[in-house]
């Protein structure tokens, strides 16, 4: 069975653009290096809504949860992320069988 899973969901004003767009880069600096601070192995491209200043990237069960907060810490003034954790609707089911008895 499938393991837990973050959709990490961005938005950000237009003035903020330039600034994200360098932030960007750092992080995927940081992740070229091999440095943990941020997660080093995503499981998708991160996405852009077209026509939006919003998006999302999904991250695999080797990211913690400090990761996902230096994350928002490192866009913490330009860029709003909300993290969700995502599993497997097979797993979900099982889940509300068992605790349903």
């Amino acid at each position: 069975m499938s393991s837990m899973k973050w959709l990490g969901y961005w938005e950000m004003d237009s003035k903020d653009m330039d600034v994200n767009i360098k932030k960007y880069q750092e992080l995927l600096a940081e992740r070229e290096k091999g440095n943990p601070k941020f997660p080093l192995k995503p499981i998708s491209d991160n996405y852009a809504f077209v026509g939006e200043y919003k998006g999302f990237i999904i991250y695999g069960d080797d990211t913690t949860a400090e990761q996902l907060a230096n994350v928002s810490m490192h866009f913490k003034d330009t860029m709003k992320w909300k993290f969700k954790p995502l599993m497997v609707a097979l797993k979900t089911i099982e889940l509300y069988m068992k605790f349903k008895k």
